[in-house]
């Protein structure tokens, strides 16, 4: 099962079309590897360069489907509910699963689409802008094991050896706005180089530490002190792709991010 394409949006000249994507499914119950599918469809969506992805809908199949084994449908509209929370990109549609009797898929996409096209633009137009405004937009390549001894629970860790999060680095002179978005979880970051501050890992592996970070080079260093040592992360940038260092007491992980194309 892989998303469909939706489009809602006129082309413009020069410009990249918006698109939506739809998952129709079961979901009995949902799995990180549904998510994962938006990701990897959006990834590829990105990469041709002609595309910007504005949202992602899932769409649980109503009771009318009669699948054997097929759990009600409020309690699968619940669970992906909450597995799609913190999601600032997917969300989930109950149009389907309202329905008595079972509904063609290209009858949900034509809802979807006809729905789409009346939504207010200014909602669809802003987050369009938000893509497209002069960010540093970067994007994991490559992830090698997240799995460190962190006491992050397995299940955490799993999870985060799937994705492949967007970073968007916001920089005025010495001041970043480090963001880390994935349909998992999201994470963010400010701070002013030279400047000791109070860190929080909220959603990550839950601990408050002192960090610092400096410039070493070309290299922004960042030394994090705690509970855990030998804590911190280094993020540098080669031929157009950006590198992060995870460390964490005897564990190192190291992930590449490349440019996402923007209009």
């Amino acid at each position: 099962m892989l998303p469909d394409l939706l489009e809602p949006m006129m082309e413009k000249p020069d410009s990249q079309r918006e698109v939506v994507l739809l998952a129709c499914g079961s979901f009995n119950p949902i799995t990180n590897m549904h998510l994962r599918m938006f990701e990897l469809a959006r990834d590829y969506l990105h990469e041709t360069g002609k595309y910007t992805v504005i949202k992602g809908i899932i769409s649980p199949v109503g009771d009318g489907y009669k699948k054997k084994g097929l759990i009600e449908a409020k309690h699968r509209l619940a669970m992906v509910k909450k597995a799609t929370e913190s999601s600032e990109w997917v969300t989930v549609s109950s149009w389907e699963s309202e329905q008595e009797q079972w509904v063609e898929t290209a009858k949900v996409l034509r809802y979807h689409y006809e729905n789409l096209e009346n939504v207010s633009n200014n909602e669809t137009r802003n987050t369009a802008q938000r893509r497209r405004s002069k960010k540093r937009k970067i994007e994991e390549k490559d992830d090698n094991s997240l799995e460190t001894k962190a006491n992050i629970d397995i299940a955490t860790r799993k999870i985060a050896a799937m994705l492949r999060p967007q970073k968007i680095i916001e920089q005025k002179g010495d001041s970043f706005h480090i963001k880390t978005i994935s349909t998992f979880r999201n994470y963010e970051v400010q701070f002013i180089v030279g400047e000791e501050f109070e860190e929080s890992t909220k959603g990550l592996d839950n601990r408050t530490c002192q960090s610092l970070v400096t410039w070493d080079n070309n290299k922004l260093i960042c030394v994090q002190k705690g509970e855990k040592k030998n804590r911190g992360w280094t993020h540098w940038i080669e031929d157009d792709k950006l590198y992060l260092e995870l460390r964490c007491e005897n564990q190192v992980c190291k992930q590449v991010y490349k440019k996402v194309p923007t209009a």
